[in-house]
């Protein structure tokens, strides 16, 4: 027959030993999981889109902003080194004509860029849409819908301000999305 000091330790060995087990894995297990977290990560950082931050060699395009009543929510994405999406509601209006300053242009390059520019609204209001750069027009939208691809070429260290322009022969009552697709080559 057991004593009771003998049945105590057997009682004890079965709640304690568990315990013990697991206080000894843990002692093991997480040095080796601080370990594997504090292992640097050494996949290729991404090329970083910071606000003023540009390199000597690129063709540099900033939004001009501002407000205006019929120009708003501009939009400027860069999509990728030779692309850029610019977007803008064209709110309800009268018959008449407007423009916006909506881009500046700089060539930081030792050569010639070109700069293709395609745009279009979802609807047809009849609106004329253009651009023009240093008093040039160049179509994007007629009255009847029609788009038109457009090629402007900007000499080294040359700067150009551009701007939308939107005539109509009559009065549009509601707000339209318009959209201006940049490729720079």
């Amino acid at each position: 027959m057991e004593t009771r000091k003998e049945k105590t330790k057997r009682i004890f060995g079965q709640i304690l030993e568990p315990f013990a087990l697991g206080l000894l894995a843990l002692l093991f297990i997480l040095p080796a999981i601080t370990v594997i977290n504090l292992t640097p990560i050494t996949n290729e950082l991404k090329k970083l889109n910071v606000l003023g931050v540009t390199t000597q060699g690129d063709v540099v395009i900033n939004l001009v902003g501002g407000s205006h009543e019929i120009f708003t929510e501009e939009i400027l994405n860069k999509i990728d080194d030779e692309g850029y999406d610019y977007s803008v509601r064209l709110n309800k209006r009268g018959a008449d004509s407007y423009s916006k300053p909506i881009l500046k242009i700089e060539n930081r390059t030792e050569e010639a860029a070109k700069i293709f520019f395609f745009g279009q609204t979802l609807t047809n209001t009849n609106s004329t849409i253009s651009m023009i750069i240093d008093k040039e027009h160049f179509m994007i939208q007629n009255s009847k819908g029609e788009t038109f691809d457009n090629e402007i070429e900007i000499l080294p260290g040359q700067n150009i301000t551009l701007f939308l322009a939107l005539e109509n022969l009559s009065g549009v009552q509601f707000s339209e999305i318009f959209d201006l697709s940049i490729k720079i080559r």
